[in-house]
């Protein structure tokens, strides 16, 4: 795959299907999430719905087929938190450790510098060492450990806190 012709742009609602697949793959074959049920394309609407101009949601794209997708989210619904943010990333199998997913939280990262955003959070399970090195290539610090935080496929996995400060 030739990194030149993926293409990177807001997501419109007509990207959800492709975005939903992704997602579901990650859902049902990793520790990237902890949904543990695909979702469905009416859930990620409403999903979809709650981001905007104040929470962006990039996709990336090669010959107009949706590769890869990420976004900014609320750290909290709680006011005094409204100059963090969280980040999402998801690449779809076969298209991973290319540098999609650094680039796409590189935007992500500028896009929350833009918008006056603080601090952006990642929670990473710490089995899912890719997200983890990708976050710290791009100055994401280790702000501690949540042992058997989360469980999933059957066992419990440590949940790592990420920060990047703005």
């Amino acid at each position: 795959m030739d990194k030149k012709t993926i293409i990177i742009r807001n997501a419109r609602v007509g990207d959800l299907p492709g975005i939903t697949e992704i997602y579901n793959e990650a859902v049902v074959n990793t520790f990237s999430t902890f949904h543990l049920y695909p979702r469905s394309l009416d859930d990620q609407k409403k999903w979809f719905e709650k981001h905007g101009e104040k929470y962006p949601l990039l996709i990336a794209e090669e010959d107009e087929s949706i590769v890869a997708w990420a976004s900014l989210s609320p750290y909290s619904e709680r006011e005094g938190y409204q100059y963090t943010v969280s980040d999402s990333i998801y690449v779809r199998q076969g298209y991973r450790q290319r540098g999609i997913g650094y680039d796409l939280l590189h935007g992500l990262v500028s896009e929350a510098q833009v918008l006056n955003y603080h601090s952006i959070i990642a929670i990473i399970a710490r089995v899912n060492i890719p997200s983890i090195k990708l976050h710290e290539k791009l100055g994401f610090v280790c702000r501690g450990v949540l042992p058997e935080a989360g469980y999933k496929f059957g066992k419990w996995v440590d949940i790592c806190l990420y920060q990047k400060m703005l």
